[in-house]
């Protein structure tokens, strides 16, 4: 190579070692064929999509109209609802009990060896996503070389979060109707109690109008608890999903990577210019020797 190195000695150099060269290229592109069909797993997608579903509509106070309605109360709930599902499809809870169902460590193939359970963890939570939309809807997301089982882990995860989202709002408010129902049964015990009192005593007697005062209050108190425990107990007994399906997750057909084409395509190109970087470094060695040697 001349001691100037300009476009013309590239060229040159290029077409000295054209048959190195193409042969390189045509091995990175052989290379990339064979790893891309018979090494790399495909990996297919799915997914399901939910939206959060405003539980206040099932309380006392928003079927029986005793508390005012504030204009973000609505059907689909709020970003706090949406929170709390994201909260619950990425808890460890969660996670754990699909690897555990799922034997997702054999899966992996990790069965037996070091750090198995960190290393299927952090595996499963790089294929698994679960974020807000941009139309707030809740999107549950899993990458998986079965496509079978892929879905039916995204379903199971709906299922699971539907339960767990309202499992804790269904048993507060069954405590609820729970205390008032007893409330409103001492009450009841208090005024046969003084049923009982103002039975004994004769109407023209000096006590009977205190008794019948204190009987009157009593029956009072118990019929606004007894109201009371009615409405909690049919509020209770209102069953408000935690979520609305709006998609579920089903086998993908196509898969999602790896696309062969782009991957043969790209290694082919960086074949074809480490094997032109090669050539050119390979002369421009060469020619350092010569003028050493002079």
């Amino acid at each position: 190579m001349n001691a100037e190195f300009n476009l013309i000695s590239v060229i040159k150099t290029l077409l000295k070692w054209k048959w190195h060269i193409t042969l390189l290229t045509l091995l990175a592109g052989i290379g990339s064929i064979i790893t891309s069909v018979f090494i790399m797993k495909p990996y297919y997608q799915s997914f399901a999509i939910v939206y959060p579903v405003n539980q206040s509509m099932g309380d006392r106070g928003a079927l029986f109209g005793s508390e005012s309605v504030d204009a973000e109360d609505y059907y689909y709930g709020s970003k706090h609802d949406a929170n709390r599902i994201i909260t619950v499809a990425t808890s460890s809870t969660l996670v754990q009990y699909i690897i555990n169902k799922y034997d997702i460590v054999s899966h992996y193939d990790y069965k037996g060896k070091k750090y198995e359970a960190s290393n299927t963890t952090e595996e499963f939570m790089e294929n698994y996503q679960v974020y807000k939309t941009d139309k707030d809807a809740i999107r549950i997301n899993l990458i998986d070389t079965d496509p079978n089982l892929a879905a039916e882990i995204v379903n199971d995860v709906v299922a699971t979060i539907a339960n767990e989202t309202t499992r804790p709002i269904e048993a507060n408010k069954r405590q609820l109707a729970e205390l008032f129902d007893n409330q409103a049964n001492q009450k009841k015990i208090a005024l046969d109690s003084l049923l009982q009192v103002l039975m004994s005593v004769k109407p023209k007697d000096e006590l009977y109008g205190l008794y019948k005062s204190q009987y009157d209050n009593a029956m009072e108190d118990f019929n606004e608890m007894n109201t009371l425990a009615e409405q909690y107990e049919l509020a209770s007994n209102q069953k408000m999903a935690g979520i609305e399906i709006i998609e579920n997750a089903y086998p993908a057909e196509r898969k999602l990577k790896p696309v062969r084409s782009k991957i043969c395509l790209a290694t082919t190109i960086l074949g074809f210019i480490l094997a032109c970087l090669g050539a050119l470094g390979i002369e421009q060695i060469n020619d350092i020797k010569d003028e050493l040697d002079k």
